[in-house]
């Protein structure tokens, strides 16, 4: 269930409650496609929303850089969630994993699993 949603320049970082964490994935503004790569796993929801801030703030700066404009204000921005994520996921001890990393987990276990059948 899509539970929240922080857009960025080029990207919106949706955050996607499932049965035992929270999903934060990439979807391409223009496109619409979902850039799973970038997808990322978090064990709570307050954490989820900060790293999906985070990634907007990041879009926004980058996006400003490349382009030549005076960022000043965007790399403040970008700082303070920065500093806001990093305190939520320390007090919480939830840093994420990779959602390939964990799906790679996955599969490897269950290679695991039809073997020893």
């Amino acid at each position: 269930m899509l539970i929240g949603v922080s857009e960025g320049h080029d990207r919106r970082y949706e955050a996607i409650q499932r049965s035992d964490d929270y999903l934060v994935r990439i979807r391409d503004l223009d496109t619409g496609a979902i850039e799973e790569s970038g997808s990322k796993l978090f064990r709570t929801a307050a954490v989820a929303f900060a790293y999906a801030e985070l990634s907007a703030a990041f879009d926004h700066y980058a996006s400003g850089r490349i382009a030549g404009e005076d960022v000043t204000e965007l790399k403040h921005v970008l700082t303070a969630q920065r500093a806001l994520y990093q305190g939520i996921s320390g007090r919480l001890g939830d840093e994420g994993i990779s959602a390939q990393m964990l799906g790679a987990w996955e599969n490897r276990a269950g290679a695991a699993n039809r073997r020893l059948h």
